[in-house]
């Protein structure tokens, strides 16, 4: 009897820890997701996020595809010129796609792009084009909470009228989230760096730049 009694006292104990440890790694995975980092938004969660700061406003939705794809919508409102400070208003309507490349430890490193519709109030008409950002994004993982990453980012924009031409331009910067509980993260983006200009007035250069604050809100 005295050796079925510490068998079972023991098999009691081993089910606690199993439990334990479970429970542990499902509280994690809660938080294993960014809106703007490198990590998706998790397979079938959808994400809400509103941004403000230079060169405007946005509101996006982004839904976990799986595991490693997310594909949304964006609808911004700008009053800088594709990031410079040329203070135009503008309308953009874009379809954001996020793709996980891979991982390492706690860094995760994604493709992104947010190809789509822009039109700017241009001299009494209206610029029409097409483009997006082009980039990449690794997330460093610092604590469950919080993630620091760095990108790399290629604006682009090709307008039919007013004027019809070509605007493009590498933009480097960094940015973090914070996730202020499992389901609401504060999200921060800069980039910056030259913009090149080819259209039928001419050609020319200036520096862009993106700054936004947000809050991301998790459905799932």
């Amino acid at each position: 009897m005295r050796i079925w009694s510490v068998v079972a006292a023991a098999l009691i104990a081993t089910g606690a820890r199993a439990q334990l440890v479970e429970t542990t790694i499902n509280a994690t995975g809660d938080n294993n997701w960014s809106a703007t980092a490198g990590r998706t938004v998790g397979n079938g969660n959808s994400v809400l996020q509103a941004e403000v700061g230079w060169p405007g406003l946005g509101f996006t939705y982004l839904k976990g595809a799986n595991e490693t794809t997310d594909i949304g919508f964006h609808v911004g409102f700008n009053y800088g010129f594709e990031g410079t400070t040329n203070s135009v208003v503008g309308l953009n309507l874009a379809v954001p796609y996020r793709h996980l490349l891979g991982m390492v430890g706690d860094t995760a490193i994604a493709f992104r792009t947010d190809p789509g519709l822009t039109v700017y109030g241009n001299k009494g008409s209206a610029l029409v084009g097409v483009g997006g950002p082009i980039g990449i994004v690794a997330g460093f993982r610092l604590d469950p909470r919080l993630t620091l990453d760095i990108g790399a980012d290629v604006p682009v924009l090709i307008s039919f009228a007013n004027p019809a031409g070509f605007v493009f331009g590498p933009q480097l910067g960094g940015g973090g989230e914070y996730l202020i509980d499992n389901n609401l993260a504060i999200t921060a983006r800069v980039r910056v760096g030259p913009q090149f200009a080819l259209d039928s007035s001419g050609t020319g250069h200036q520096t862009a730049f993106t700054t936004l604050i947000g809050l991301a809100y998790n459905a799932r």
